[in-house]
């Protein structure tokens, strides 16, 4: 079994700078608490006072962890956090830009800060995050299948052939797309979902597609691009509400009419498709941040709070009656 002398031994350190660290109790320099915690992080060390005592392990706080801004985290990070207020947790957010930060964050579990963590977005690699799954349950609502982590992902691979088919089935033949990076599991349903589509249906064309690492003024740069297009899309789908509600008011801006010039689908069903008034897919994140706090809650207290089965549905915002079916 790993004591605090291993930790000292492998942190080039003393007895007693590792028990401030653990305690949380004392002046410990930056340098100084970086080694123990990467110690105790390469030594699977679990505090021994935590398992003497687990009703004094836990801090009854949870960690959100999102490395970027983009409007969704609101809406998302509300519901998580009435959740869990309701069972009596708190809610630390922390904004981890890089990956140093994000680890600062996870080792919080380490000394029991944090009791789990939800990571919305990350900088690590997935076998990085999943190291530390011996300090706490840990949750994501990314697209992932590791034994450690929890994911409350959605399959957006039969969500984007329900789009594509339904706006064929109306006349559409030239469909747009306004992808998120290749990197995100989510993109690339989608566009293995895009390749079958063409297979099956080669007369319609989907050629014109958009990829962007950052929401940011994605919207706007593919509404330019749409503007400059000789034969630009009838349709485009995009990735989030937001890039679809700043793809709309571009083109309004450039005196373009919208949908009767180009309709534009958006992918949450957040507050903003609703204001702009637009269609769009519910992706259920309500019900995602419900799970996921019900997960990590279920794992700390050896309980069974129910998971939902996730239905994504059509949302028409912008009443095109003609479109709900």
């Amino acid at each position: 079994m790993t004591t605090i002398y291993d930790i000292a031994k492998l942190a080039g350190t003393s007895k007693s700078t590792v028990s401030r660290v653990v305690s949380g109790n004392g002046y410990v320099s930056k340098e100084k608490r970086e080694n123990v915690l990467k110690a105790m992080h390469n030594l699977n060390y679990i505090p021994n006072q935590t398992a003497r005592n687990l009703s004094q392990q836990k801090s009854n706080t949870l960690g959100f962890l999102v490395s970027d801004y983009f409007p969704l985290i609101g809406e998302f990070t509300s519901v998580f956090i009435q959740v869990a207020r309701r069972k009596g947790y708190n809610v630390n957010l922390y904004y981890t830009q890089d990956k140093q930060g994000e680890r600062n964050a996870l080792d919080l579990m380490a000394t029991k800060v944090l009791d789990g963590i939800f990571l919305m977005t990350r900088n690590n690699s997935w076998s990085v995050i999943e190291s530390y799954k011996a300090f706490g349950p840990l949750a994501t609502w990314h697209r992932v299948t590791l034994p450690g982590v929890y994911s409350a992902y959605v399959d957006h691979y039969p969500i984007y052939t329900m789009i594509l088919k339904r706006l064929t089935k109306h006349g559409y033949q030239r469909i747009g797309h306004v992808f998120s990076s290749l990197r995100d599991a989510n993109t690339q349903a989608r566009l293995q979902a895009l390749k079958d589509f063409s297979r099956d249906c080669p007369r319609v064309e989907v050629k014109w597609q958009k990829h962007f690492k950052k929401q940011a003024m994605a919207g706007e740069i593919a509404a330019q691009q749409w503007l400059q297009a000789k034969q630009p899309p009838q349709a485009v789908i995009c990735y989030s509400d937001y890039v679809a509600a700043e793809f709309i008011a571009t083109l309004r801006d450039a005196g373009k009419k919208v949908p009767e010039d180009c309709l534009v689908i958006g992918t949450d069903n957040s507050q903003i498709a609703k204001l702009v008034g637009f269609p769009t897919v519910d992706l259920c994140f309500r019900e995602q941040a419900q799970n996921s706090f019900n997960y990590l809650y279920n794992q700390l207290h050896n309980e069974k709070l129910p998971i939902t089965r996730l239905n994504p549905q059509w949302v028409d915002w912008g009443r095109f009656s003609d479109l709900k079916k």
